[in-house]
């Protein structure tokens, strides 16, 4: 009888410690995870190193951010989408005025943040009065 009990007892510590290294492990995992996210979040750099590349984008009337925001990510603008789409709260963006706006590649989502607040460009009256 002791030989059965003490596999059973050798075999629930066993268990036990499984269930806490697993633990341990998904513990590690999730913080990795969410310290990465985090530094997205906050992250300062652009997609490309200065000088970067200059891009147009015409954002027609009735365009929300998340789509603005998937257009960025498509043309290499912005690192993530989803990202920017939870940065719009911390930077309190509602909306995006309809009109041409430029970025660059090197911008990181705050300076696009405030081009956006900024509104779009205005065209110059003299040089539509020479066309």
């Amino acid at each position: 009888m002791s030989t059965i009990n003490t596999s059973r007892s050798f075999a629930k510590l066993t268990i036990t410690a499984l269930k806490y290294v697993v633990a341990v492990a998904i513990i590690v995992v999730c913080a990795t995870v969410s310290f990465r996210f985090g530094k997205e979040i906050f992250s300062t750099e652009g997609v490309d190193e200065a000088p970067g590349t200059d891009m147009t984008f015409t954002v027609e009337n009735g365009t929300t951010l998340d789509q603005f925001a998937d257009t960025l990510e498509e043309f290499n603008v912005i690192k993530s989408s989803s990202v920017f789409k939870i940065q719009t709260y911390l930077y309190d963006v509602k909306d995006i005025a309809p009109g041409t706006y430029t970025f660059n590649s090197s911008n990181s989502n705050e300076e696009i943040f405030k081009i956006i607040s900024k509104g779009p460009i205005k065209e110059d009256k003299k040089k539509k009065k020479k066309k």
